[in-house]
């Protein structure tokens, strides 16, 4: 399961679902759609245990374009 909380200047967007592509995809959209407003944004996720390894496979490209960006990013487990 997986907990994303994407900070802005603005507001807060709180993302909550199973680490899966779908997912994954959508929120890395909600993301884009965040700093293309113009702000930055602080990107905190919360990841079980047992998905972590999953969310490196789907998640670790589009990180590791975002980061140092505009978007702070932090990972954390449940």
């Amino acid at each position: 399961m997986l907990h994303a909380v994407i900070r802005t200047e603005y507001d807060a967007f709180h993302f909550f679902g199973e680490v899966n592509g779908y997912n994954m995809q959508t929120l890395c959209q909600h993301v884009a759609q965040s700093t293309r407003e113009g702000c930055t944004a602080r990107l905190q996720l919360r990841i079980d245990a047992t998905d972590r390894e999953n969310f490196e496979t789907h998640c670790s490209k589009w990180l590791s374009r975002i980061a140092g960006t505009r978007v702070d990013i932090r990972v954390g487990s449940h």
